[in-house]
C-alpha cells in the first residue's frame, strides 16, 4: 500500500511539472519598473523625454490564465489575447508586444522622436 501511495504521489509530481511553463510565469500583474526614451535631441527637448518617461511609469497590464492581456496607461486601455514563442517574444493579437527574460517583460515602442524601452516586473 505504501509503495501505491508513493507511485501516486510521484505520479502527480510528474504531472503538475509537466503542465507548468514559461507561459505560466507571465501570468499576473505587471508595472512599468525602468523607462529609457532614447528621443533625438534634434527633435525634443529634454522636458518632452521627462514628461514622455513619467507618464510610460504609469502602465500596467494583466495577463490572465485564458491569455488575455489587459493594458493601461494613462489614457489608453487595450485588451487583446497574447502568445508566445519558443524565444520568448510576446505577440499581442499577432504583433509584437515585448520579450519576457528573467522574469522582466521588455517593449520597444518607435515613434518619429526616436524609441522607449521600458522594462516591466510582476507586481
Amino acid at each position: 500500500m505504501k509503495k501505491l501511495v508513493f507511485l501516486l504521489i510521484l505520479g502527480l509530481a510528474f504531472a503538475i511539472a509537466a503542465c507548468h511553463s514559461k507561459a505560466d510565469s507571465v501570468i499576473g500583474q505587471w508595472k512599468a519598473d525602468k523607462v529609457n526614451v532614447q528621443f533625438d535631441e534634434k527633435r525634443s527637448t529634454p522636458e518632452v523625454v521627462k514628461q514622455v518617461g513619467e507618464m510610460e511609469k504609469q502602465n500596467r497590464f494583466s495577463i490572465s490564465v485564458d491569455s488575455i492581456l489587459v493594458f493601461k496607461s494613462l489614457d489608453t486601455e487595450m485588451t487583446g489575447r497574447i502568445i508566445s514563442d519558443k524565444q520568448g517574444n510576446l505577440f499581442l493579437d499577432g504583433v509584437l508586444f515585448g520579450q519576457w527574460k528573467n522574469g522582466e517583460i521588455v517593449t520597444r515602442t518607435s515613434s518619429p522622436l526616436g524609441e522607449i524601452v521600458v522594462v516591466y516586473k510582476k507586481e
